[in-house]
This record gives C-alpha cells, structure tokens and sequence, in this order.
C-alpha cells in the first residue's frame, strides 16, 4: 500500500498524545508560575532557565514528528510567543539578573528554535525527500517512526544542537 505523500504544510486534527503533551506543557507552566510568585529569588531564576532549556529541547527530541503538523506546530508557535512575552516582562527585573545575563534571557530562543525546526525540515525534503527524525540513542532507528537515521539527519541533529547551544551561551554571555 503506497501512501499519498502529505504537502509541506498539512492541518491534521491532533493525535492523542499530542493533545495530552499540550496539556501537560499547559498544566506544567501554570505550575512554575505559581512556584515562581511563591518562591525566593534565587529559586526564580533555575525556574526560567529550566523551562526555556527543557522546552526548546524537547521540541526537537520528543515532538519532531508532531511539529510537522501545522496545528501542532501553531500551538507550540504559540508557547514560543508567550515565552517571549515573558522574557519583555522580566527582562528588566534586576532580583532576575546573574553574574553574566538576565535568567529570562533564554525563553527568547524558543520561537527563533522553531523556526529553525522548519527551515531544517524544508532543507530534509528537498535534500532526501522525507522528513528527517531525531537520532536515537544509541544510533538506533528513531523513536517514533523506527526509521533509519541518514547522515543528513544527523547532520540536520547537529546544526539543531549547534544553534541551540550558540543561542545559550549567546543568551547567558551579556555582561
């Protein structure tokens, strides 16, 4: 059975799981925000710093073949502004700054990481005509679709981590 190949950007009705890891994401900002009113200083800033890290993280390893859904992919765009909102409102909040930048400072990366994800995804189509998958652990096939990882997956992962790991230091390196 061949199946109808999906255009670039296609609106599905999101999957289960999907619909579950936007409400646990949901359920689990609206708890460190809580925490965060409720807590001291110092605990504030690994709450920001934790929150941008893990989400722009699991962005690419948990959700990748989610992001490919236009639905999914405007959901999370929506977390990725909201994140940036949060960084205008406390960017200025000097209890918020550390020795070389500002803990919001991350939670701006989240929509430019985004955006990557889908240029990376257009430049896997057009260079292996497939959507490329996160490299398993191990060297494996990937998690989700027990495809096999090519070198421009691998490449594709790099370039990710790289700019991931770029707009972290570049974040946290502001004296």
């Amino acid at each position: 059975m061949v199946r109808a190949k999906k255009p670039f950007f296609h609106s599905e009705e999101l999957k289960l799981w999907e619909k579950r890891t936007i409400y646990t994401y949901l359920t689990i900002t609206i708890a460190l925000s809580l925490w965060y009113l409720t807590t001291d200083f110092g605990t504030r800033k690994g709450i920001l710093l934790f929150y941008g890290v893990i989400t722009q993280l699991g962005l690419y390893f948990a959700l990748y073949t989610s992001l490919r859904n236009f639905n999914s992919y405007s959901i999370w765009c929506g977390f990725g502004f909201f994140h940036l909102l949060v960084y205008f409102i406390f960017k200025d909040d000097p209890s918020l700054q550390m020795p070389r930048a500002h803990a919001s400072s991350l939670l701006r990366n989240t929509i430019v990481l985004l955006f990557l994800f889908q240029l990376l995804r257009y430049i896997s189509v057009k260079l292996q005509h497939r959507e490329f998958v996160a490299p398993a652990h191990g060297g494996g096939k990937d998690l989700f679709e027990n495809k096999a990882v090519t070198f421009i997956d691998f490449v594709i992962f790099m370039i990710y981590i790289g700019a991931f790991a770029a707009l972290v230091y570049l974040s946290l390196d502001q004296p």
